[in-house]
């Protein structure tokens, strides 16, 4: 078919059949007179390319997705998906905050007060902080490359899949206070957030939970999900969890949390309670402080004992403040409930009041 049938078939302008041939994304045959002639696969190609449009893909974007589905690559087309899907989470969480600060000073304006530049400007800055913390976080210790070892040393009674965090016993013990505390019932629905390679996703299902799993990393996600097909595994993070508000009957978290600052520490407490059911539980299992006191105190004995390959392991991560975050959940109408693993690990239980 001709160009000019091709744009009434489907309801797109020539020009707008030109640009696609132009960027790669089609490429009609041209006969002797010069006129471009295209296939049923043109137009099929043309209705992805336009779907894909729809749904704010980038030209670039359809054009990487069209070559995956030409070479059959079925997982880095699904990731690519994931990867836009994770995009349009974190934007439309953070214009949930922005519309929270636009509400503010609509409020300040209903009650006829006199609006202060320093109120706007006060509220132009947390939103630039808060954008700066979400799009800070980064892979800084290879979770894909490491994927294949911590499946395996997960699966291994003597190994440790944390390191010097906590031994293997110590790593079966968080998982079964886990367990035990949010007790799953038949049918509730829970998620794992920084999932790995499924180890705690997996457990809770097996309690009768239908579990969800968020995961970074690319091939921690592929490992998640061929150990537990029945988990509905999904690429993301902490700071835009790709789930509406109050999907789940529960949260967990287990050795992930340390992996954050303390500012995206805050921000992914928001986000766990966002997800959240009423009367809804969360456990966290981070590397933990009882206070930022007990912190400094333990790095000094360390530095005093020179213990150098503990003080590294320490300084790569981010250590939380118990404290803190006990003092969060009871600002946001929790019950918790706190457990000292080892030196290192502790764990925190939350349940909403309401």
């Amino acid at each position: 078919m001709k160009i000019n049938e091709l744009a009434r078939r489907l309801d797109v302008t020539p020009r707008a059949i030109r640009f696609y041939e132009e960027k790669g994304l089609l490429h009609p045959v041209y006969g002797e007179n010069g006129y471009r002639y295209y296939t049923e696969e043109d137009a099929w190609r043309l209705q992805a390319i336009a779907a894909f449009r729809e749904l704010g893909f980038s030209v670039g974007g359809i054009a990487k997705l069209l070559q995956y589905a030409d070479r059959g690559d079925q997982e880095s087309f699904r990731h690519y998906l994931e990867l836009q899907r994770a995009v349009l989470v974190s934007q439309w969480v953070e214009w949930k905050h922005v519309l929270a600060a636009m509400d503010k000073l609509i409020g300040k304006s209903a009650e006829r007060r006199p609006l202060a530049l320093d109120d706007l400007f006060g509220l132009a800055a947390s939103m630039k902080r808060l954008k700066s913390t979400r799009s800070s976080w980064e892979d800084r210790w290879d979770y894909d490359g490491l994927a294949e070892q911590f499946d395996r040393s997960g699966g291994e009674q003597s190994a440790s899949p944390v390191g010097f965090m906590a031994s293997a016993a110590d790593y079966e013990r968080a998982l079964s206070f886990t367990g035990q505390w949010l007790a799953p019932r038949p049918g509730e629905a829970g998620l794992d957030i920084g999932a790995g390679t499924g180890t705690l996703a997996g457990r809770l299902q097996q309690a009768g939970a239908r579990m969800s799993a968020v995961e970074q990393s690319r091939q921690m996600l592929v490992r998640c999900r061929n150990n537990y097909p029945d988990v509905q595994a999904k690429l993301g993070n902490f700071l835009a969890l790709p789930f509406l508000e109050a999907e789940f009957d529960f949260a967990a978290t287990h050795f992930a949390f340390h992996h954050l600052n303390e500012e995206q520490q805050t921000l992914a407490l928001e986000e766990m309670d966002r997800v959240l059911k009423p009367h809804g539980r969360i456990v966290i299992t981070a590397l933990m402080f009882e206070h930022k006191e007990a912190q400094e105190a333990r790095m000094n004995e360390l530095r005093l004992a020179g213990r150098q390959e503990l003080l590294t392991g320490l300084s790569q991560r981010f250590p939380a403040d118990r404290s803190k975050i006990i003092g969060w959940f009871r600002g946001h109408d929790y019950i918790t409930v706190q457990q000292q693993l080892n030196d290192w690990v502790h764990m925190v239980y939350a349940v909403r009041k309401h």
